[in-house]
């Protein structure tokens, strides 16, 4: 995702520099490099985005110690946020070099900062957010081990032990984690995932958002892998 990232933006931001017809900044090696780099990348998007079948997890099980990839799970959102690369690079670009340049200008013309300074530092945060999930894409998701169930979110990695999850649900957000992350995906987010542990809390997955039938597809698999979880243990002598 990196590559994807550094290629991608940089291509945006040379076909930028070329458009602005400007003669020092005219077509250069660096162009069909950054180019074949983004191809590279491509190709293992594309690879990931078809997983081989003895990786995702089925309702039939069996599920082995190997993690297996609860593939409903964030599908929405995992191809979205891989495809998002390039133009995260050239929004991680904008604030690295571009704000400051702005910055520092209107600060030399005298001009007044009370309203630049917080639209900056609010554009800075949104990049640095929207770069680290854009690199965290091909993670995102809910894997099932022998023992834990894994959930790969947009900003961090949870884990829940199988044992002491009673029950899966699929529920609909509340306003507001729904505001900020349909804002984030520039996608309408209303439905996830929500466990039910033995000490009464309730997370919800995040790495599960996606459209309702995925959703409900993927509970039924969890379910399963649940239950799968309670015959094995009755079955120890």
């Amino acid at each position: 995702m990196l590559v994807g990232l550094t290629a991608g933006g940089w291509l945006l931001i040379r076909a930028l520099m070329l458009a602005a017809d400007n003669p020092p900044l005219a077509f250069g090696v660096d162009i069909p490099v950054a180019a074949a780099f983004a191809t590279v990348w491509a190709g293992l998007v594309a690879v990931l985005l078809h997983p081989l079948r003895s990786v995702i997890a089925r309702r039939s099980g069996p599920f082995t110690a190997a993690a297996v990839l609860v593939w409903p799970l964030g599908r929405r959102f995992r191809v979205w946020t891989m495809v998002a690369a390039p133009v995260c690079g050239l929004l991680a670009a904008g604030c690295v070099v571009l704000l400051p340049m702005t910055l520092w200008g209107d600060l030399y013309q005298g001009a007044e900062l009370w309203l630049a300074v917080p639209f900056a530092i609010g554009l800075t945060v949104v990049g640095i957010a929207a770069t680290w999930i854009v690199l965290r894409a091909a993670l995102h998701g809910v894997e099932l081990t022998s023992t834990h169930l894994i959930a790969r979110g947009f900003f961090i990695t949870r884990r829940y032990v199988g044992a002491q999850i009673v029950s899966i649900n699929v529920v609909e957000l509340k306003w507001w984690p729904s505001l900020v992350l349909s804002m984030m995906m520039n996608r309408s987010v209303e439905h996830t995932l929500q466990l039910s542990l033995e000490d009464g809390t309730e997370p919800l997955l995040f790495a599960s958002n996606s459209h309702p039938e995925d959703v409900e597809a993927g509970a039924e698999i969890v379910r399963a892998w649940r239950a799968a979880l309670d015959s094995a243990a009755h079955a120890l002598p």
